[in-house]
Formats: C-alpha cells, structure tokens, sequence
C-alpha cells in the first residue's frame, strides 16, 4: 500500500512537457514558469511583447517565441528526471 501511495506522489509531482507546449503557445513564457523558471519565462514574455511591437524586431519575436516553447518542453522533461531520480535515491 505503501508503494502505491509513493507512485501516486510521484506522479503528481511530475510535470508534462505537452502541456509545457500548449502552454508555451498561447502565452511566450509560460511554458518556462510551468517547467519552474520563473524568471526566464518572465524575461522571454516581456523580450516577446517588446519585439512584437516594434516592427522591425517582429521577426526575432517569433523566433524568441519558438525558443521559449522549445525550452519549456525541454525543461520539463529535465524537471521530470530530476524528481524521478530524486525518488530513485530516496526510495
């Protein structure tokens, strides 16, 4: 029963890197906060409203954009391997 309680922790800890995306593609940044840098996707989301309204930086808006979703994937999975080999050296 024990073990059962453990998986079930664990698996609400873990984050999903699908969500990380959706989430990256409607809000720049926050596929970032979702994977727990808070700061860099505060950062990413003011870089891609200033560049937006310029016209001329529009472009590396996008391309800022597409980075941020990007690495909100990448660092939920590095999150998920974290948790997961946290609970490895715990259990």
């Amino acid at each position: 029963m024990n073990d059962v309680i453990q998986q079930a922790r664990l698996q609400n800890q873990l984050k999903n890197p699908i969500v990380a995306l959706a989430l990256g593609f409607f809000i720049p940044g926050a596929a970032q906060m979702y994977a727990g840098k808070v700061m860099w996707g505060v950062i990413n989301l003011i870089l891609v409203i200033v560049f937006a309204i310029t016209i001329i930086a529009s472009p590396i808006a996008f391309i800022l954009w597409l980075v941020s979703m990007f690495l909100g994937y990448k660092g939920a999975k590095s999150f998920n391997d974290k948790v997961l080999d946290n609970a490895e050296t715990e259990g």
